[in-house]
């Protein structure tokens, strides 16, 4: 019986892609309508920073705890894209009762419940996470995912900065509670637009997986057989602490923003566009690099700027400020975050990689739940100056981890003047008229 194929002919492919861009846009207005202002939300609740933290801890650690059952769940199904449809429109339903919260409840009860709805809506949508990452692998080239990714992530960025600018107007304009539920209604509608496109993406199904001996492989057995691939499992274990040293302020910095800097809640828009502007930019230049110098090398160009965001709002004087602060931060992590993804479709093999990319996301994202966890509780303790310079020094012990432990796929060196935009063309340019000059010179 001939093996069935997950590889698109060349014209599905172009229209899977261009519908991916299309969908992408849609979710991310939707994600920056809601997701930038939900520790804001939380605090004009009363909610304390541990419960922030809580807030930001329990969804991922729920989340990723399901990512090995929902890649398995995934393969045996093998209908990737029904089930992201599926999880992705449900949860989005969760922006209705989120922004009822502050109508039907009040104190310790809201608070609790606002969590609770939260973590539920994350749980759900992260069941569809491991196909929805292999079948971005299906539908794009090896050669031009760089590429591509960062003319995705551009497009998306210009959605989310409408959509966080739009929010933030209508909280400044209405306040809390009107304007975050306007703000979380639209958000609503934008995100099932995404799911309806998402739902229009050529795509082959995953064969499924026989159901003989699937029992008599055990966890234990399975992980044994993904920690053969070397860079697969280094790439894993550099994540934990880096994954923890970023979360560990993450979901802190609006917090530090609003009672540290003083700042305007309505203006928070502002400082989180300032940090998707940059992506705009930043996602086309680290693309191309990403596809000539390899994926390692932008992460580890771009890791130096996002390795250093809390000691940039540590040094902040002013709330006003946190707009340079969130515009250099974007665009060392649209670099980071574009090549971590394309490298995690590198390191996996390409059979089972929805049970791949579920042990990582698993192992990276409870370090990812732990992180806002500890910080959240030892701010309330210690104060949040503490916790963002303790970030800051876990994040560069996490680079240094990375750095030395990873494998490159693509061994050309990236220096740090490959970094200036077209010097790689001006040296090509200048050796050309060196080859032209010896040439002349060896005929005259």
């Amino acid at each position: 019986m001939k093996e069935q194929t997950t590889t698109l002919d060349h014209a599905s492919m172009q229209r899977a892609m261009r519908i991916s861009v299309i969908d992408g846009m849609f979710a991310n207005a939707s994600e920056n309508m809601i997701g930038p202002f939900l520790a804001l939300f939380a605090l004009a609740l009363g909610a304390t920073k541990g419960q922030i933290g809580l807030l930001a801890a329990l969804p991922a650690f729920l989340s990723n705890a399901l990512q090995i059952p929902s890649a398995r769940l995934t393969e045996r199904l093998g209908n990737r894209q029904r089930l992201v449809v599926i999880t992705s429109g449900v949860s989005r339903l969760f922006f209705i009762p989120i922004a009822l919260v502050p109508l039907l409840l009040e104190g310790d009860a809201a608070i609790y419940t606002f969590i609770a709805l939260v973590t539920i809506r994350g749980l759900i949508n992260s069941i569809g996470v491991p196909g929805w990452t292999s079948l971005m692998a299906d539908i794009t080239p090896r050669h031009a995912r760089g590429s591509y990714f960062g003319f995705r992530n551009v497009m998306c960025n210009l959605a989310a900065l409408v959509g966080t600018l739009v929010a933030g107007w209508l909280i400044k304009k209405y306040d809390f509670p009107w304007g975050y539920q306007v703000s979380f209604y639209v958000a609503l509608a934008m995100g099932l637009l995404a799911t309806y496109f998402f739902s229009t993406i050529p795509v082959h199904p995953l064969p499924k997986r026989p159901q003989v001996g699937q029992r008599s492989m055990g966890l234990k057995a399975g992980w044994q057989a993904i920690s053969r691939h070397t860079a697969f499992r280094n790439y894993c274990f550099t994540s934990i602490l880096w994954n923890f040293g970023v979360t560990f302020s993450s979901p802190l910095y609006s917090v530090f923003y609003r009672e540290n800097l003083g700042g305007d809640p309505g203006f928070w828009g502002v400082v989180t566009a300032a940090g998707l502007v940059a992506g705009i930019f930043g996602h086309r230049y680290w693309g191309r690099l990403a596809d000539r110098y390899g994926q390692k090398n932008v992460m580890l160009a771009g890791g130096v700027g996002a390795a250093s965001v809390p000691f940039m709002w540590w040094i902040l004087p002013r709330w006003e400020l946190a707009v340079i602060a969130e515009f250099i931060s974007g665009f060392c992590w649209s670099g980071y975050n574009l090549a971590a993804f394309n490298l995690i479709l590198e390191v996996t093999p390409d059979e089972s990689r929805t049970t791949y990319i579920g042990v990582y996301n698993t192992i990276a994202g409870l370090a990812s739940s732990a992180g806002p966890m500890m910080g959240g509780y030892l701010a309330d303790s210690y104060g949040l100056s503490l916790v963002i310079i303790i970030s800051g020094i876990l994040r560069w012990i996490g680079y240094f981890v990375f750095k030395h432990n990873v494998p490159a796929s693509v061994e050309i060196q990236l220096r740090w003047s490959d970094l200036i935009p077209f010097s790689q063309e001006m040296r090509l340019t200048h050796k050309l008229q060196e080859w032209v000059r010896k040439d002349s010179d060896s005929i005259n």
